[in-house]
């Protein structure tokens, strides 16, 4: 057999190796972790995964009925571990997959005006598209002037996590607070922390972090505020917690 032929294919994949990690599990069972009602969506799958060596069963008897409990052979660990690593790839390291929908968000949340001063931690194209007109400084770092800026666009945990920014979201927070001028606004975008089955698998596994990254809404709306933000509008999409503040 091919190794093209072990790789996964298509969510559903995915997300059935995924939940057989941890566990050995009947059709049935899958089929309610996942929600699926129809028998004839998740047999077939399971059957490919099996011939392609992803996936086996063995036979238990219960009374009188017999079930196939599925789980993971030593070679779907390995393709699932692979699968995993290639998404956290492109995930934490190619954010320009995700700009466009990104950029959709931050339209609806912040107004550029032209010459507006702006402090920017996303260097695309599309956000250079997206500001022109302004006047755009774009650092990681935020080794910036004091008191300069009217709007600053930033993710916050997300350049600590992907080595851009070593700092805690707090300090890099109030870097950002003072590079604005009183009255000045932040968009700032983080992870939302979440404990649904991928993220487990894909920051603690994968990326070897002890705990799950990001934040929760009342987390963030906290930090903003000790660090002297006000009127702060949070909004949750995608997996990602949008905030806007303004600088006291």
């Amino acid at each position: 057999m091919q190794p093209s032929e072990l790789e996964i294919t298509g969510p559903l994949q995915a997300k059935i190796m995924m939940i057989l990690k941890n566990e050995e599990l009947c059709g049935v069972d899958i089929m309610n972790r996942l929600n699926i009602k129809s028998s004839g969506t998740i047999y077939p799958v399971l059957e490919e995964l099996r011939n392609r060596q992803l996936v086996d069963y063995r036979l238990e008897s219960v009374g009188a009925t017999r079930k196939k409990i599925y789980f993971l052979t030593k070679t779907g660990r390995e393709r699932l571990r692979e699968h995993l690593v290639n998404s956290a790839r492109k995930f934490c390291c190619d954010a320009s997959l995700y700009i466009k929908t990104i950029l959709k968000n931050m339209r609806e949340m912040a107004d550029i005006k032209q010459h507006q001063k702006i402090l920017c931690t996303l260097e695309y194209e599309e956000v250079k598209r997206f500001l022109r007109g302004a006047d755009v400084t774009f650092s990681y770092d935020l080794n910036v002037p004091s008191d300069t800026y009217d709007l600053a666009l930033s993710f916050l945990g997300v350049g600590c996590l992907i080595g851009k920014e070593t700092a805690g979201v707090t300090e890099y927070v109030n870097r950002i607070h003072r590079s604005l001028k009183k009255g000045g606004s932040l968009l700032a975008i983080e992870i939302e922390k979440t404990d649904n089955m991928f993220a487990k698998i894909f920051f603690e596994d994968i990326a070897g972090l002890k705990q799950l990254p990001g934040l929760q809404r009342e987390e963030l709306e906290g930090v903003l505020r000790r660090t002297g933000f006000k009127a702060t509008e949070v909004r949750s999409k995608s997996g990602l917690l949008y905030a806007v503040s303004y600088k006291m």
